[in-house]
């Protein structure tokens, strides 16, 4: 049986690179949870902001307020978004938490002219796993 309270990273038995703290570990080994969820949730909870990629994103961002079908209260769900750094009052509209929020991203239009958003913005569409969530946030203030 695998122990949740063991850091582990996303994939594999790479160790957890951060502190989870005991009220969002208890959250990530509530039962209810699907066990390859929680340990998907955990793996991407020990997981550095820098080190995030698109598909992370999108993948915490699909699965966390699904949970609320399973009757996983929507303030542990905030909680654990607040963790992650993600907006926690935008629970089912996720947006980015203040601390990740740039002014020049690749989504912002007065980059519109800059190929490396452009370029990173395209290869995030087409492999989402390929794209650091950091370089995408920050890729304005390099031009190309």
């Amino acid at each position: 049986m695998i122990d949740l309270n063991e850091p582990r990273g996303a994939r594999g038995d790479i160790p957890a690179q951060r502190i989870i703290p005991p009220s969002i570990r208890a959250f990530l080994n509530d039962r209810r949870i699907d066990p390859v969820t929680r340990a998907f949730l955990l793996g991407i909870a020990g997981k550095k902001r820098e080190d995030w990629t698109f598909l992370d994103l999108q993948q915490v961002t699909a699965v966390v307020p699904s949970l609320t079908e399973i009757y996983i209260g929507t303030a542990v769900l905030s909680e654990f978004y607040e963790f992650m750094n993600l907006d926690p009052a935008s629970l089912f509209e996720p947006q980015l938490g203040a601390s990740w929020q740039a002014t020049s991203t690749a989504f912002d239009p007065r980059n519109a002219r800059n190929r490396r958003c452009f370029n990173l913005r395209n290869q995030a569409v087409q492999d989402p796993g390929g794209v650091r969530l950091d370089e995408l946030l920050n890729c304005g203030g390099q031009l190309d």
